[in-house]
C-alpha cells in the first residue's frame, strides 16, 4: 500500500490533516497517536475554509524531516520545499483554500481523499528524496 492509499483510506475516519500525517508517521519519525494529536484542528481547512488539511497535514510532515534543523528563513531548505510543493499542488488542484477547492468541485467533500494521497504520495517522495 502507498502512502497516498493509506491516506484516503484513514480518511474514512480522519480530518484530512490527520490522515495525512498519520499515513506519513514513519516516515517524520512520530507514532500515530502524536501525528493524530498533532493534526486535530487541520480538517475543513484549519477548521475555517482556508488552507487545505491535506495540504497542511503533508506541510508538518514535510517540517519533521525536510525542515528537522528548525532553520524556517526564506531560501532554506523547507522554504524552498514548500515554494515548490505548493506550486504543484496549485498547478494540479487549482488552489490551495479549502473553501476554494471545494467550490470547484460542487462543494463535493469526495475530491478530499484524492487530495489527501496525492498530498502524501509527493511528500513521501520528498522526504524519501526521490
Amino acid at each position: 500500500m502507498t502512502y497516498g492509499e493509506k491516506a484516503a483510506e484513514l480518511k474514512e475516519t480522519l480530518n484530512c490533516g490527520q490522515s495525512v500525517i498519520v499515513a506519513l508517521a514513519d516516515l517524520a519519525g512520530i507514532d500515530e497517536a502524536m501525528a493524530m494529536a498533532l493534526a486535530t484542528g487541520l480538517g475543513g481547512g484549519l477548521r475555517c475554509g482556508e488552507a487545505c488539511g491535506a495540504y497542511t497535514g503533508a506541510v508538518l510532515a514535510l517540517g519533521l524531516t525536510v525542515g528537522a534543523d528548525g532553520q524556517g528563513k526564506p531560501g532554506g531548505p523547507m522554504a524552498e520545499t514548500l515554494k515548490k510543493f505548493s506550486g504543484e499542488f496549485k498547478e494540479q488542484f487549482g488552489a490551495i483554500r479549502c473553501n476554494d477547492l471545494l467550490a470547484q468541485n460542487g462543494c463535493d467533500h469526495a475530491i478530499c481523499s484524492g487530495l489527501c494521497a496525492w498530498c502524501a504520495d509527493e511528500a513521501a517522495r520528498i522526504i524519501e528524496g526521490k
